[in-house]
């Protein structure tokens, strides 16, 4: 028999000038597949010449570390963890009960805490007191920042994200009971899914006219690359600050359901739109957009006024990899990296719509 008792896990914004205290008044529970949060902590041995063996440690530094996989919402949970891949955040509406929520790459903001000066305004990054309830105790980890996002969209599949973090060590002050949600606390709508997902290539997402009918699959990775050893100093054995982002790398993955040439052939099917040819991807495309119609553009849509749109401005394609086996049907993947837009001055940006009225940063 499987079992039966509830399991859950929520994150709390921490507040700006209070990094690594834990917070609890204000859960955001997610709709969470499974994590992988575990405390670690080094171990100092004394050794001297007077005996054959070690014969005194001490605990050093203590940090924790963990993984969450989870299907896209427009939830509070989905929202606060995706707006914080980005430093920069305005909310305005409601517009049609639709709250829009644009996010972009401020690089005067790149090492400060979430922080609003405006209402609906938001720079900077959060930091959580995370809380995994497990059989018997809730297990909280403070200072948890975002370093890495990971969404992945394939035919027949629900949209999923994968988020790692990374923070201070397990709060053990006390065996914290357990703080079962009742089910209104979720998200009503369902997961974001394939028949809402839509590429563009040089062009916007959310133009119909300009959505590409041959993509299987895509995945976007971006990874912050926060120093940790950065926020070490004297006197804690934890991290004293918040660990600082490094360089922004942003990679991922398209699959297309047949090769797509250059020759006329391609032409007559009606079906391409400003998808990469194979020789231009096997001579090395890069493709330099602009904030109008930026290299490669992903939506997301779940229910009604819930969206997740990224525009890429600027991209480096890898080789193409169109291998075929037995029969099957001769595809065509090709990975890239996004590139820092002299335009823009930005990599990428994000809009994301919801009902719901809490800022994502709060």
């Amino acid at each position: 028999m499987a079992n039966m008792q509830s399991r859950y896990l929520y994150i709390n914004v921490e507040g700006a000038s209070t990094y690594g205290t834990s917070a609890t008044s204000a859960k955001k529970y997610g709709e969470v597949d499974d994590e992988s949060f575990t405390p670690n902590f080094d171990i100092m041995t004394r050794e001297d010449i007077s005996r054959y063996g070690p014969r005194k440690t001490v605990i050093g530094m203590e940090t924790a570390t963990g993984d969450i996989n989870f299907a896209m919402l427009g939830d509070t949970f989905c929202n606060t963890v995706i707006a914080n891949i980005y430093n920069a955040a305005v909310t305005t509406g409601p517009v049609s009960s639709c709250y829009t929520t644009v996010l972009t790459e401020d690089p005067t903001k790149s090492d400060s805490a979430a922080t609003t000066s405006v209402t609906g305004e938001y720079t900077g990054n959060n930091s959580f007191t995370i809380a995994v309830g497990r059989e018997g105790r809730e297990h909280r980890y403070l200072g948890q920042v975002l370093n890495s996002l990971t969404i992945s969209a394939n035919v027949g599949e629900y949209v999923m994200c994968s988020a790692s973090f990374l923070g201070c060590g397990e709060d053990n002050t006390d065996e914290h009971d357990l703080a079962i949600p009742a089910d209104t606390v979720f998200h009503g709508n369902d997961a974001f899914h394939f028949e809402g997902a839509h590429v563009a290539f040089e062009g916007v997402a959310s133009t119909s006219g300009e959505r590409s009918k041959l993509v299987k699959s895509v995945e976007l990775n971006f990874n912050m690359n926060r120093d940790a050893d950065s926020a070490t100093a004297l006197g804690s054995n934890s991290y004293s600050r918040m660990p600082v982002p490094g360089l922004r790398e942003i990679t991922g993955t398209i699959e297309f359901n047949r090769v797509i040439h250059d020759g006329l052939s391609d032409t007559l099917l009606n079906d391409v739109t400003n998808e990469p040819f194979y020789k231009e991807l096997a001579a090395g495309l890069t493709v330099v957009g602009s904030a109008s119609d930026p290299a490669l553009s992903v939506m997301y849509n779940g229910a009604a006024n819930e969206s997740l749109l990224i525009d890429i401005y600027s991209l480096q394609y890898d080789a193409p990899d169109s291998t075929i086996s037995g029969r099957d049907r001769q595809t065509l993947k090709v990975s890239f990296t996004a590139l820092y837009n002299e335009a823009t001055h930005s990599m990428s940006k994000a809009t994301l719509k919801s009902t719901l009225s809490a800022f994502p940063n709060a």
